[in-house]
């Protein structure tokens, strides 16, 4: 006591440890106070963490594991930010077809049918998503992927010079569709969103390989977004998995997988043809 009181800096040395051995003891209670005082750190925990919560994943155990995260919180962790990346990619997966069209000024090697079979598949994943209230993160890329499919049937339009009947009739059906999703089908029979996916998205992909098989060449189909397909088909079967375990959702993506693949294979075989394609029509517009 005496050596403490002629020295005032042993004392203050003497609480310090005395408060990092409390601390020690606490353990990760103190760590995840810290957390959670800083701004927007809560919130985010909530997100990633708090839409399932079980005893060993939510967000106050998560936090507290901090940076060393339990198996559980890191696997969730992990399908957030993988199904960020992908919704994120997702903005960008159509952009060189539709470049290429712009270029061209002509939709070959786009099959109508098949971008209108695959609105419908972009639509009813949205829907379904969005009535089973699952996370954004799960199925948001549809979203993105449906405004620019529509933005290319658009072109298609143009550069086709397809017939206002045809346009009209296809847009009136979608609105219908639409209405009829959203507001007039019982909850009962959401899951036909998801399985009536599969033959419409057979017809929307088949129609395209069918074409490029018949054509022998890929047109303006970019490898690009055939490879950005492929890969989201498979990283989504990981993130249904993780994140909703919706067994119906995750077929959709294996056929998806299966689709993509053939297509991606295809652009490989006919890869010289169409190059060749493309500097004949290059030299023609020339002449």
């Amino acid at each position: 006591k005496q050596s403490c009181l002629l020295f005032p800096e042993r004392r203050k040395l003497r609480t310090s440890i005395l408060l990092s051995a409390k601390t020690d003891r606490n353990g990760t209670d103190a760590t995840m106070v810290e957390l959670e005082a800083i701004p927007m750190v809560m919130p985010l925990a909530q997100w990633i963490w708090g839409a399932d919560p079980t005893e060993e994943v939510n967000p106050k155990v998560c936090l507290s594991t901090i940076p060393f995260l339990a198996a559980g919180c890191f696997s969730q962790l992990i399908a957030k930010a993988l199904g960020v990346a992908i919704i994120l990619g997702s903005c960008l997966n159509k952009t060189p077809i539709m470049i290429n069209v712009l270029n061209s000024k002509s939709a070959a090697g786009l099959s109508r049918n098949s971008l209108y079979g695959e609105v419908i598949v972009y639509a009813n994943g949205a829907f379904y998503g969005f009535l089973e209230g699952h996370p954004f993160t799960a199925y948001g890329e549809n979203g993105a992927l449906l405004l620019q499919n529509i933005a290319i049937i658009s072109l298609a339009w143009h550069f086709s010079k397809v017939g206002l009947q045809e346009q009209i009739l296809s847009v009136v059906t979608f609105a219908i569709y639409s209405f009829i999703t959203l507001f007039v089908m019982p909850d009962e029979y959401r899951s036909v969103l998801i399985t009536s996916m599969w033959p419409v998205l057979l017809y929307a992909r088949g129609s395209q390989i069918l074409e490029t098989f018949r054509d022998k060449q890929t047109g303006n189909l970019s490898i690009v977004t055939t490879g950005l397909n492929l890969v989201g088909s498979l990283v989504r079967i990981a993130t249904t998995l993780q994140e909703t375990g919706d067994f119906t959702v995750m077929m959709s993506f294996v056929l998806s997988l299966a689709l993509n693949f053939i297509m991606f294979v295809q652009y490989w075989m006919y890869l010289e043809n169409t190059q060749k394609i493309a500097a004949e029509a290059s030299d023609k517009k020339t002449e």
